[in-house]
């Protein structure tokens, strides 16, 4: 618990820093927010490296035991309740949701932004710059989200 605990104090302080880098960069929008390309990376090295998933959060398979025994043996029904929609990286804020329905223009004529913003309840990872899903989650979740301001 100690250990986990620690990481967790280690991770907030990463995050402060990449929200202190994102606030200089101004008004503009973060990157992957706006090229697929980027943001397909980004997104392939998470679940490469750093855990991001379930590929599909409907049938799991024994994606949350793996979380529960990495994560020092907690229980299943914890780690399942450590989500991206609860992480201190998981940008909601309106601002950063502008931006994501800006970079999803162009696609169905019959689907707008909002409606696949609402579909997959996605947000921002800040820690690893990616649109995220709010029912997944990565090796590196932190409590204390999501960012609403």
């Amino acid at each position: 618990m100690l250990r986990r605990y620690i990481i967790n104090e280690i991770r907030k302080v990463i995050l402060s820093e990449k929200v202190k880098e994102d606030k200089k960069s101004g008004d503009t929008c973060p990157r992957a927010t706006q090229d697929p390309v980027l943001n397909t990376k980004n997104r392939n090295k998470a679940i490469k490296q750093l855990g991001y998933g379930p590929a599909n959060p409907a049938k799991p398979g024994d994606f949350w035991e793996e979380k529960a025994e990495m994560w020092d043996d907690i229980p299943v029904s914890e780690a399942k309740s450590m989500l991206c929609g609860n992480c201190a990286a998981f940008d909601i804020s309106p601002k950063t949701l502008n931006c994501i329905e800006k970079g999803l223009e162009g696609g169905d004529a019959n689907e707008t932004g909002w409606d696949t913003i609402r579909a997959g309840k996605l947000g921002y990872c800040k820690m690893h710059h990616f649109k995220c899903a709010a029912k997944r989650t990565c090796d590196t979740w932190v409590t204390g989200g999501p960012i609403k301001k």
